[in-house]
């Protein structure tokens, strides 16, 4: 009996955790819709779909951007370029939050509703540091998982 032996190219591999990562939001958005439905409702698993995709797309675009504005600011030194990158990344991850959440609401419409602090914008950033927190543990065992 001979072992079959896979090469995973780059493009492949971006595919294959793109989809791992879209799944895995999947499952983080349904939770939030599962048991905290007093902050968070979605009105189908299709729109739980449209959601994960969409919100993976628009964090890997705002993780570039940041990586840009972190190469930006890496070859100045001082105290004011740190503020200055401190207070642009912040700017950034917290404006790209807004964006996102506006951004979900004009696809899905009626079909998805926060509540609680901020029009729900507590419930939304919460959701995106779980969704962030489990990538990062995918990441991990994906790597830890290598030859």
């Amino acid at each position: 009996m001979t072992q079959e032996v896979y090469s995973i190219n780059s493009k492949q591999r971006i595919f294959l955790l793109f989809l791992i990562f879209v799944l895995a939001d999947l499952v983080v958005i349904n939770l939030f819709d599962e048991y905290a439905r007093e902050y968070f409702y979605l009105e189908s698993f299709t729109d739980s779909i449209f959601m994960a995709l969409i919100l993976q797309i628009l964090l890997k675009f705002t993780i570039q951007i940041e990586h840009k504005i972190g190469n930006f600011f890496n070859g100045k030194k001082g105290s004011a370029n740190l503020i200055g990158r401190i207070l642009v990344t912040w700017a950034l991850l917290f404006g790209s939050k807004i964006i996102m959440m506006l951004v979900i609401d004009k696809v899905l419409g009626d079909g998805i509703q926060y509540f609680g602090p901020y029009n729900g914008l507590g419930i939304f950033i919460l959701i995106i540091i779980a969704m962030i927190v489990t990538e990062i543990i995918l990441k991990k065992i994906y790597f830890f998982l290598s030859d």
